[in-house]
C-alpha cells in the first residue's frame, strides 16, 4: 500500500506542474504561534502544521478534543471507551507521554505519568487547534519528540455581547448543557463558559457525570499592548470498568482539575514584543474500589494522586534587521506530586530557549534555535534545531528540518514504591531523540492543495517496564527507529462542497528485537466529506476512519484487528437565533476495539438545539 501512495503521490506533483494553476488568494486566516511562539502566516513556516478550525470542530459533531484530532495524519488516538472513558494520542509513532498537549501555549502533560486525558478537554470553549508534527524539545523542553498540540481558547468578542446556550441528547441517555457567554466593555473583554455531561454509558459500571467552568478577562491598555487573565475548573466522576478480561462493576474514579494562567504581551512594533506568563494546574485523581452494591461516595479503598505545576516564562521577539529576528525567553517550572502509591515529591526546571529566524530572501527562509535545560532531578539537557523552507512560487513551497529531542521521566517512573510486583527506579535518564524530515506542499490547482512529508526519527534510552525476579521496573534499555511518511489532500470544488483524504504510513521498530512498537500501526487512513450552505444555515459531514492492525505486546504475539469505521455530523440554522444539530458515532454499528479488552459503543445518536443572542 505504501508504494501505491508513493506512486499516486509522485504522479499529483508531476501533474501538478505542468497542469495549469488558478488563480487564488492566500488564505491569510491561517495564522499559526506554536512553530515559532509567535505568530505567522502558515504558509510561511518550515514546519508541516494542522489548523483545526472553529468550522471543523462544528462540522465534525465531536464531543470532547479526541474526535477532532482522529483525522489528522500521524495522530492516533488510543480510546477506552464510551464517554468519559481515557483518550490519549499518540503522534509520529511516540508515545501518548512523548506528545506534548497545551492550551494557550500552557503545557498540561500530567508529571505524574506524562500523559493528557483528552476526554476531560470539553469543545465549549475552543476555538482552533493547532498541531505541529515532529519534534518541538527545542522551543518547549520535554515530551515534545513527537509533535505538539496547542489548543486555543476562544477570545472575549470584539464588541457588544454574545451568547451561546446548547442543550443536547443521545444513545445511552446521554445529556449535553453548555453555556458561552462573552461582552466588551470599552478596553474590558470577558469570556464565560461552561458545560454538564452526564451519561448512563454503554457497559456495565461506565456511568458518567462531569462538569466544567472557564473564565478570561482580557483589558486592552492600549493597541498592542494586553493584559489576560485565564481560570478554569474541571470535574467528572465515572464508572470504571476495567477491561473485559479483568472487567469491575464497583470501582469509580473521580477528576478534579483547576488553574489560572495570566499572560501580559507587549507589542511595541512588528519588530519588537515581550510576552511573561505565569500559571498554576492542580490535578487530583481518586481511584475508588467499592464493594458490591455500594453507592457512588461509600468507597472502602481509595488511592488519591494530587500533582501540582507552577510556571513563569519571559519571551521576546526583536527583528534587528529586514531580514534577522530572535525568539528568546527564559522559563522556570516546579512539579509537585502528592500520592498515595509514590509519596510526596519535586522537582523543577531551568530552561533559556531562543529561536534564529533569516528571510534570506522572499523565497528562503531558515531558522536556528535551542533549548538549554537544568533539571534538578538529573541535570543538563540541550535540544538544538534547525530548519528551512523555500517557496518556488506563490503555490509550492518545500521545507526541511532536523531536530533533537527528550522526554523526562515521570514521578511514577522514578518513584512507584515497591509493593512487591512493581518499582520505580530513581536512576532513570530521560529519553532521547532526534528527527528528520523533508516536506513539500503544493496547490495543485483551484481546488486541491496536497501536501507529503518524509520523517525518519531515532530514539534512545526509551524507558520501558520490565520484568525481572517477577517485580516490574523502568529502566533505560529501548531503542527505537521511525519512519514515516504523511500524504494529505484538501479539496474545494466550489463554495459549498469539500473534502479533505489523509494517509499516514508508519514503521516504528524496536531497534534490538525489530519487533514493531506496540499499537502503531502500518497504515491509517481519513477523509471526510462536507456540503456547507452558508446561506440556508446548513452544514452536512461525514467521515470515515480507517486503521491498520496494531501490536498489543512487544514480543508483537497479539495484535489489535484493523478497523474502519464511519460517523455522520450536521447542525441547521432555523432563524437567526436557533440551530439543531445531530450527529452519528460508527454509522454502521461496527464491533471494534481500539485497546486491547476495551470494547468501542457501537451505533449511537446525538442531538441538541442551539440559542445564539
Amino acid at each position: 500500500m505504501k508504494r501505491i501512495v508513493l506512486v499516486a503521490a509522485g504522479i499529483s506533483l508531476a501533474v501538478c506542474w505542468c497542469h495549469p494553476v488558478f488563480a487564488q488568494d492566500v488564505d491569510l486566516e491561517k495564522i499559526v504561534v506554536t512553530p515559532s511562539r509567535i505568530a505567522q502566516n502558515n504558509g510561511s513556516v518550515a514546519r508541516n502544521v494542522d489548523v483545526i478550525t472553529s468550522k471543523d470542530i462544528a462540522a465534525s459533531g465531536a464531543r470532547d478534543l479526541s474526535g477532532v484530532l482522529e483525522g489528522v495524519t500521524s495522530l492516533m488516538v488510543s480510546n477506552y471507551g464510551g464517554a468519559g472513558s481515557a483518550k490519549t494520542v499518540r503522534m509520529r509513532g511516540s508515545t501518548s507521554a512523548e506528545t506534548l498537549v497545551m492550551v494557550d501555549g500552557r503545557p498540561i502533560n500530567s508529571p505524574r505519568d506524562g500523559e493528557v486525558d483528552l476526554s476531560s478537554i470539553p469543545l465549549d470553549n475552543v476555538a482552533r487547534v493547532e498541531v505541529m508534527h515532529g519534534a518541538g524539545s527545542s522551543l518547549y523542553g520535554s515530551n515534545a519528540m513527537g509533535g505538539v498540540i496547542n489548543i486555543i481558547t476562544k477570545r472575549p468578542p470584539e464588541k457588544g455581547v454574545k451568547t451561546e446556550v446548547t442543550s443536547g441528547f443521545g444513545t445511552f441517555r446521554t445529556y449535553l448543557d453548555k453555556i458561552v457567554h462573552g461582552a466588551r466593555l470599552g478596553k474590558l473583554g470577558y469570556q464565560l463558559s461552561g458545560a454538564y455531561e452526564s451519561s448512563a454509558g454503554f457497559r456495565d459500571n461506565s456511568k458518567l457525570n462531569q462538569k466544567d467552568l472557564h473564565a478570561q478577562f482580557g483589558y486592552e491598555f492600549d493597541e498592542g499592548n494586553n493584559l489576560v487573565f485565564n481560570s478554569g475548573f474541571f470535574h467528572s466522576l465515572n464508572g470504571a470498568p476495567g477491561s473485559l478480561s479483568y472487567s469491575d462493576t464497583d470501582d469509580k474514579q473521580r477528576t478534579s482539575k483547576n488553574f489560572f494562567d495570566t499572560w501580559w504581551d507587549i507589542r511595541v512594533d512588528d519588530g519588537f514584543g515581550v510576552k511573561t506568563r505565569l500559571y498554576n494546574s492542580y490535578e487530583r485523581l481518586e481511584f475508588m474500589e467499592n464493594s458490591a452494591g455500594a453507592s457512588w461516595e461509600s468507597a472502602y479503598a481509595k488511592d488519591i494522586h494530587a500533582t501540582i505545576a507552577r510556571g513563569f516564562d519571559m519571551q521576546f521577539d526583536k527583528k534587528f534587521i529586514d531580514i534577522y529576528r530572535i525568539v528568546g525567553g527564559f522559563n522556570y517550572a516546579a512539579n509537585y506530586n502528592d500520592s498515595t502509591s509514590s509519596g510526596k515529591h519535586a522537582y523543577s526546571i531551568k530552561a533559556w530557549y531562543f529561536d534564529n529566524q533569516f528571510d534570506i530572501t522572499k523565497q528562503l527562509f531558515c531558522s536556528l534555535g535551542a533549548r538549554l535545560e537544568d533539571y534538578s532531578t538529573f541535570g543538563f539537557q540541550s535540544s538544538p534545531s534547525a530548519s528551512i523552507m523555500y517557496r518556488l512560487d506563490d503555490k509550492t513551497k518545500f521545507r526541511s528540518s532536523i531536530s533533537r529531542s527528550f522526554r523526562s521521566p515521570t514521578f511514577n517512573d522514578l518513584y512507584w514504591p515497591d509493593d512487591g510486583s512493581t518499582k520505580g527506579n530513581a536512576n532513570l535518564k530521560p529519553e532521547k531523540g532526534i528527527t528528520g524530515e523533508i516536506g513539500v506542499e503544493r496547490q495543485i490547482c483551484m481546488f486541491l492543495d496536497s501536501g507529503l512529508t518524509y520523517y525518519h526519527s531515532q530514539y534512545k534510552q526509551m524507558i520501558n517496564w520490565s520484568e525481572t525476579n517477577w517485580v516490574w521496573s523502568p529502566v533505560n534499555v529501548g531503542n527505537a527507529e521511525i519512519n514515516g511518511i504523511e500524504f494529505s489532500n484538501r479539496l474545494t470544488f466550489n463554495e459549498n462542497y469539500s473534502a479533505a483524504l489523509n494517509y499516514t504510513w508508519t514503521r516504528a521498530k524496536d531497534s534490538k528485537t525489530k519487533e514493531y512498537l506496540i499499537y502503531q500501526p502500518n497504515n491509517k487512513a481519513d477523509i471526510s466529506l462536507r456540503y456547507t450552505n452558508d446561506r440556508r444555515g446548513l452544514i452536512v459531514e461525514v467521515n470515515g476512519h480507517y486503521v491498520d492492525r496494531r501490536f498489543h505486546d512487544e514480543a508483537n504475539a497479539i495484535y489489535m484487528k484493523r478497523y474502519f469505521v464511519f460517523g455522520l455530523s450536521g447542525s441547521k440554522k432555523i432563524n437567526k437565533v436557533i440551530s439543531c444539530f445531530a450527529s452519528i458515532d460508527n454509522l454502521l454499528n461496527r464491533d471494534y476495539q481500539v485497546v486491547r479488552d476495551y470494547p468501542m459503543p457501537g451505533f449511537a445518536i446525538n442531538g441538541g438545539i442551539k440559542a445564539e443572542f
